[in-house]
């Protein structure tokens, strides 16, 4: 928040000089303007950029950092050992997860759990050569892995399917260069997952149509200050998704974090009944209370901390 002239005012005296000189600062003329221009210049002459939870890599793409509670993105990118969760905490994990699905089952609710990839290995190419990838299976991979075996629960893990797409078809994105999260087209293919495991008819991921339908500005783009020195990304979309299955009178209801709000409107064409909350609203009340007849509880795997928090209530 920039500081306004009231606080300058009611400052202490010890605070007054730092606070009239961020008061000055945050208000002075053509501030965005001088914003601007020295984040572009630092991107274009250094390839640096001036937020810590950015990082600049190659042709344009953006990709996030370590930010604050992020689980370490570029850590669990690289596949460091020290990330991965204990034997402890894994099994301690696949209880809950079976404990909370036997519960919901019993309020007559499937339980589906979504891990949705991060765009960093889907699209590794990009990525700066300053962080190479040490090990093959991540953290994320790993509890999938774990969680898929030892629990009767459908986990969805969607990276290789992802991650093939985008080498077979380079020029058709699906994630955006400079936001965090996959675009339409990605997110179709990520909830493709959860619908197969509802034994839902899905198509190949390469025969759905796409056309482009306005731009948008990447929210890395944002923060770094770049949205005006990279272009705005194309959005997509796929004429005619809801004429193309038949519609299912289940109700479904999604707690997820942001990457899942990319794909509510497949899901609100497929279901009569469909909603989402944020996975901060969770609480144990949707145990007894799901009101619904499928409940998709969906991760980033940069929030798979928040996850691990929730299982341990079970």
């Amino acid at each position: 928040l920039m500081t306004g002239l009231p606080q300058v005012l009611n400052s202490p005296l010890r605070e007054l000089p730092r606070n009239l000189d961020n008061f000055l600062v945050d208000n002075s003329p053509f501030r965005y303007q001088f914003v601007l221009v020295n984040a572009g210049l630092d991107y274009a002459m250094f390839g640096t950029s001036q937020s810590d939870q950015v990082l600049p890599g190659k042709k344009g793409w953006l990709f996030y950092k370590d930010g604050p509670d992020a689980a370490q993105p570029m850590a669990n990118y690289q596949g460091l050992t020290e990330l991965n969760d204990s034997a402890e905490v894994l099994a301690e994990a696949s209880a809950g997860l079976q404990i909370l699905n036997d519960r919901l089952a019993d309020n007559g609710c499937t339980l589906v759990l979504d891990l949705t990839p991060s765009k960093d290995r889907i699209y590794r190419e990009y990525m700066p050569d300053g962080y190479p990838i040490v090990n093959e299976q991540n953290r994320t991979d790993l509890m999938a892995a774990y969680l898929q075996s030892h629990t009767t629960v459908p986990v969805v893990w969607r990276y290789d399917v992802l991650r093939s797409q985008a080498r077979q078809n380079p020029e058709r994105l699906l994630y955006y260069k400079t936001d965090t999260h996959w675009n339409s087209i990605g997110a179709l293919i990520g909830l493709d997952g959860i619908f197969e495991a509802l034994d839902m008819q899905t198509l190949s991921p390469d025969t759905y149509p796409v056309e482009a339908d306005g731009t948008t500005t990447g929210d890395m783009a944002n923060v770094a200050a770049l949205y005006a020195s990279l272009p705005a990304e194309e959005t997509y979309t796929v004429p005619g998704y809801a004429q193309l299955f038949e519609k299912d009178g289940r109700a479904v209801r999604v707690i997820g974090d942001s990457f899942s709000e990319y794909y509510m409107p497949y899901l609100q064409a497929r279901f009569t009944n469909s909603w989402r909350e944020h996975i901060d609203t969770f609480t144990m009340d949707v145990v007894d209370h799901p009101g619904c007849d499928i409940l998709i509880l969906e991760f980033n795997e940069r929030s798979l901390d928040k996850l691990l928090a929730i299982l341990e209530a079970f």
